[in-house]
């Protein structure tokens, strides 16, 4: 409600506190006060003064007539106040009219800002910044200015007030080998809070920019790689100790300022990606980030061991001579040390009174040799730039006369097949397990292994589901070698095929078997004249005819 005084428009009243900052959940009182001159004017008296917020009417049970030109509000908790808030009357005529009206803010007093920490970043060779964080408290819902303060004992410089964000700011003006005092002060409408000070050397809270221009050289030693770089960070100002992180080997820590390091006990012919970081040395402050990754490579060294070597022999139309087929695995490479140019492959032939000796250079992995029947050395060297390996060596005797493995068996087991033995009562050097997938009733694809002499199981590599495996076990000793037990083994089997175990049973009489089960197919094996039995319990999808 306005009048005219003057020549000039006035509110008929006004309200105190004028748009007040009020702290949430406190007891709040308002007074609407009528001025003198509106009184005549309007016939208005505080008995008719109707409070709001907002536009929704405050119970009348609020109110209080302190006298005819004065009316109060109370509300014992601003946690719901809004704003605005009015005080209105009903003039002539039933219409309501506003009198006066003020902003209501409601918020909290900062709290004590807490953890408060702070590092020292390097920017340049020269140039250092102080970036300090903490933590700012609960929220106020006021407009809440930080500012962070720091001094020496004779010296207070400018404050750092936070440009985006309440928990951070950076100082561009950083000072060493002097204790500073540093604090966070938080100041709003409602009152003002300080942070427990920090006092240190900011000296002690520098991370380093990590080493520049790292390089990676290798050495004439095999097993040893020289690392180089530079240092931000001049010797005078900083002493730093370095961290070197590379593949396969764990971290290496070293101390003291350097720029350079023999990392050592590698493997040689290798190839490892370095980096490094740095710190004060003595371990107060941060670690650098990583400096970008270099790598390098090991020189050659001669090969760790001979490469597996195995046999299988080929009964010639001569019974008097053999086609032996010699086989060998490549090395790994961390056995290999480098590139293997040859195999140089030695046959001696024990049979002989002279024992005649035969040489061959080899680039692949086998040989094919014919030989009359008889006992024979054999031993394979792997070569590269470096040397030679140490020489495996193989003894063919001229018969399996030693004995063999018992009771052998299968077990599929986390999708491998292990194949077990019992030993026999002699000294075994190592076993070699040999195996095929059985393709047809006749052929088969020799794969081998070996294991020591001092196991009797293994899990066979690169087996696969629902095929059928002929697996042969041989003991080798150092005098000769027992015959190869073999048994028929599924990693996993079709549920499609049908298992049966037949024995002596006549040919006529299996094919009415085949008949009343319905089984597809089977391969089956002569055991002399008409009697035949199963192969094992092996199942192929062509239909036997």
């Amino acid at each position: 409600l306005l009048t005219l005084q003057y020549g000039l428009v006035q509110s008929c009243g006004h309200i105190i506190p004028e748009s007040p900052v009020l702290p949430l959940g406190s007891n709040f009182t308002a007074l609407c006060i009528l001025n003198e001159s509106c009184l005549d004017f309007g016939d208005i008296y505080a008995n008719q003064i109707i409070w709001k917020i907002k536009n929704r009417v405050v119970p009348k049970e609020q109110y209080r007539e302190v006298n005819k030109t004065v009316s109060s509000v109370t509300f014992n908790d601003t946690s719901s106040l809004a704003t605005p808030l009015t005080c209105n009357i009903v003039a002539d005529g039933q219409i309501e009219q506003n009198i006066y009206g003020i902003t209501v803010t409601v918020g909290l007093p900062p709290e004590k800002p807490k953890n408060l920490s702070c590092i020292v970043h390097q920017v340049s060779k020269l140039t250092y910044h102080m970036t300090c964080t903490w933590d700012p408290g609960r929220h106020t819902y006021l407009d809440t200015q930080f500012r962070l303060r720091y001094s020496w004992p004779e010296d207070i410089f400018p404050d750092c007030i936070p440009k985006d964000v309440n928990n951070s700011c950076t100082v561009h003006d950083v000072h060493f080998f002097v204790n500073t005092e540093i604090w966070v002060e938080a100041a709003n409408a409602l009152g003002k809070a300080e942070s427990d000070p920090l006092v240190l050397d900011p000296v002690d809270i520098v991370k380093p920019l990590p080493p520049q221009n790292v390089s990676v050289m290798s050495t004439v030693l095999p097993t040893v790689l020289a690392l180089s770089w530079e240092n931000w960070i001049p010797y005078t100002v900083i002493k730093l100790k370095f961290n070197i992180r590379y593949k396969i080997v764990p971290s290496e820590d070293t101390a003291s300022q350097r720029t350079s390091f023999s990392v050592q006990g590698l493997r040689p012919y290798t190839e490892y990606v370095f980096s490094i970081r740095c710190m004060k040395e003595d371990g107060v402050g941060y670690w650098s980030d990583w400096s970008e990754e270099k790598t390098g490579i090991t020189t050659e060294d001669i090969p760790s061991k001979g490469p597996p070597i195995w046999r299988i022999i080929d009964a010639s139309h001569s019974p008097a001579s053999w086609i032996v087929h010699l086989l060998w695995k490549a090395l790994k490479p961390f056995e290999a040390n480098g590139v293997i140019l040859q195999y140089e492959v030695t046959v001696r032939d024990k049979s002989s009174l002279s024992s005649s000796l035969k040489k061959y250079n080899v680039t692949s992995t086998n040989h094919t040799l014919q030989l009359p029947n008889g006992t024979y050395e054999v031993t394979v060297i792997a070569r590269n730039s470096a040397g030679a390996s140490p020489p495996s060596a193989l003894l063919i005797p001229a018969s399996n006369s030693k004995a063999p493995v018992k009771n052998l068996r299968t077990l599929p087991k986390h999708d491998k097949l292990w194949v077990g033995w019992t030993a026999p009562n002699s000294y075994v050097v190592k076993y070699v397990i040999e195996w095929c997938l059985v393709s047809s009733c006749s052929d088969c694809m020799i794969e081998w292994q070996i294991a020591p002499g001092d196991v009797q199981g293994i899990d066979l590599k690169g087996i696969k589901p629902f095929k059928c495996y002929l697996i042969t076990v041989y003991p080798l000793y150092a005098d000769g070698q027992g015959s190869g037990q073999s048994v028929k083994a599924y990693l996993k089997q079709d549920r499609k095929y049908k298992i049966i175990t037949l024995k002596h049973i006549w040919s006529g009489d299996i094919i009415d078997l085949f008949s009343a089960i319905n089984i597809h197919s089977v391969c089956l094996q002569y055991l002399g004249g008409k009697q035949m039995s199963v192969a094992g319990s092996l199942f192929f999808p062509t239909f036997i005819r």
